[in-house]
């Protein structure tokens, strides 16, 4: 949330430098709805060739927390947001080794339709500690920008966050249910 800090930085000089404090309309700007689909919040990965059972389990991971920020962008015509996400992830017996990586996504919808109308993919990669299972590790800052103007406004969109999944994965945390 580098950019967060910078943004109050510059609105603080400003102040200061007699050029007047910045309305209240600047600092309370509305996010889109943000969504968790229990079907893509958990990542559990299994030795390829292998059955899905607790010997074979390669990894298992979370979504633990979404950090995110909006402000008006220029002139107005859109909306500038920052996303970073927060992971928990357990290492399985048959990982073959401390370092892992995690297949997620940042999606931007339309709120009426359900219609993607921005996707971006990412690898979290990260490693666990010596003589740990368990590791705790958040996203670099995602900006995602997108237009409020002739008619749209920040209620017409939704915004989606989960692990890029394949559909057996999916199919798997279905049946399990959420966690």
């Amino acid at each position: 949330m580098k950019r967060l800090g910078l943004g109050l930085s510059i609105a603080a000089a400003v102040a200061v430098a007699g050029c007047g404090a910045p309305r209240l309309d600047d600092l309370l700007v509305p996010c889109p709805s943000l969504t968790l689909p229990a079907d893509v919040a958990d990542l559990t990965r299994y030795r390829p060739d292998s059955p899905p059972d607790l010997s074979t389990m390669v990894l298992d991971a979370r979504v633990t927390g979404i950090e995110g920020s909006c402000r008006r962008g220029r002139r107005d015509q859109s909306l500038d947001s920052s996303i970073a996400v927060r992971f928990q992830v357990d290492r399985g017996p048959a990982a073959p080794s401390r370092a892992f990586q995690l297949p997620w996504f940042i999606a931007l919808l339309d709120s009426q339709t359900n219609q993607v109308v921005s996707r971006q993919s990412f690898i979290m990669n990260g490693q666990f500690g010596v003589n740990t299972t368990r590791a705790n590790v958040t996203s670099q800052s995602v900006d995602i920008a997108f237009p409020v103007s002739g008619g749209r406004r920040v209620q017409d969109y939704r915004i989606l966050v989960g692990f890029q999944l394949s559909e057996d994965e999916v199919a798997m945390n279905r049946r399990r249910g959420p966690r």
